[in-house]
């Protein structure tokens, strides 16, 4: 990687406790990639949050050079045996209820059909049994052929399936996670999936459009619908700040995580929370 991209990286960490070797304590690390963004979190055997690592690179498109940079010079990723899942954030993707689901490559074919996809392009099927679906989805091959080089059978997974992991008993719940680029909002109703989409945004009032736009579409009452947010990093702070300004029931659905040693964090910490539990 080239000096000039190494000086348009921003690099921040999380560490749950002070004074502690922490990457010692380790056991599994999962890992999260944008066209701007490396983030990898590293778990205790307890499930806890030990160490996030979030590295945001100054540009729009998709950087294999930086995404491997990262992945070598990590310190998170001295062990490349103990990456259990990558998830990347997509805008094509689709969902498909079981009844009309016959196999990968007719999924792939629907895909196709709604989404340009580039010959540079990898499509992959995510079945999802408990919620009666399946997420067919696309993201660069470069992604796969870089960690491919150094883990062995790593599935490169969709983002948006943690909505559908952690909503499948919940009445009513609309739910945002927020990365340094993409949205993915999906709306349960009544224990039903309404709506779910992966989009881009520029402002918190980009995406404040978005789900108030699908709440009245369904005639869901935003103002007093539960409401969960997470966030890929800390960068989006500023942002979840903005959207609490028209949404907010967002105050009192807060992560809950009081016992951080940087409460900023709480937003992410949630997110790979709900991550690790999808495996």
């Amino acid at each position: 990687m080239s000096s000039d991209i190494n000086n348009h990286i921003l690099r921040r960490q999380y560490t749950a406790h002070k004074g502690d070797d922490l990457l010692s304590q380790v056991h599994k690390v999962i890992c999260i990639v944008t066209p701007r963004s490396f983030i990898s979190a590293g778990f205790h055997p307890s499930g806890e949050v030990l160490i996030v690592n979030s590295s945001q690179l100054d540009a729009k498109h998709w950087n294999s050079s930086f995404i491997e940079y990262e992945l070598l010079n990590d310190p998170l990723l001295v062990a490349p045996e103990m990456i259990k899942s990558v998830f990347v954030v997509s805008t094509k993707n689709i969902i498909i209820p079981n009844e009309l689901y016959n196999d990968e490559t007719n999924a792939n074919h629907w895909l196709k059909s709604i989404f340009h996809c580039e010959a540079d392009e990898k499509t992959a099927v995510y079945p999802f049994e408990k919620s009666e679906l399946h997420i067919s989805y696309s993201f660069p091959k470069s992604i796969e052929e870089i960690f491919s080089k150094y883990t062995n059978d790593l599935k490169i997974l969709p983002l948006n399936m943690i909505h559908f992991k952690n909503s499948i008993s919940v009445e009513n719940l609309l739910q945002c996670t927020i990365s340094d680029c993409f949205a993915i909002a999906t709306l349960h109703h009544h224990k039903k999936l309404h709506w779910q989409q992966t989009f881009e945004y520029e402002s918190a009032e980009d995406i404040a459009y978005k789900l108030s736009s699908a709440c009245k579409h369904f005639g869901v009452d935003l103002l007093s619908y539960p409401l969960s947010v997470s966030s890929t990093s800390i960068e989006q702070n500023s942002t979840l700040k903005k959207l609490y300004h028209y949404m907010p029931s967002l105050q009192s659905k807060k992560t809950g995580i009081s016992d951080l040693i940087s409460p900023e964090w709480s937003a992410t910490i949630h997110l790979f929370q709900q991550l690790y539990s999808c495996e």
